[in-house]
């Protein structure tokens, strides 16, 4: 499985990484993994009920996005939020978004 190189952050604006947290299944898989740290990617949707093409539209999305960085190992797909990144370029809005998600 091929994808595009991850974005650079500096390169994007608000709208674009917004357009990332714009589903609640995605908001879902950000949770899942702000809370796991990097993860197979399996077990960001798990408890999704997504099919693994739908999954792994939601995670191009978050990728292209500038939210997460996807990368493999073997036969396994991991993914990790950008985190460090994000905090750089937007100040707060991981968190703020995380937070507001589980109220």
């Amino acid at each position: 499985m091929s994808d595009r190189p991850h974005p650079d952050l500096a390169g994007l604006g608000l709208a674009d990484v917004m357009r990332g947290f714009a589903d609640p299944s995605r908001l879902h898989m950000v949770r899942t993994m702000a809370a796991l740290g990097e993860c197979e990617c399996s077990r960001v949707y798990a408890d999704l009920g997504l099919s693994k093409s739908n999954a792994s539209h939601h995670i191009r999305v978050l990728r292209e996005s500038g939210i997460v960085r996807r990368t493999q190992r073997g036969n396994q797909q991991y993914v990790a939020l950008r985190r460090d990144e994000l905090e750089m370029r937007f100040p707060g809005l991981l968190d703020a978004i995380v937070a507001n998600a589980e109220a």
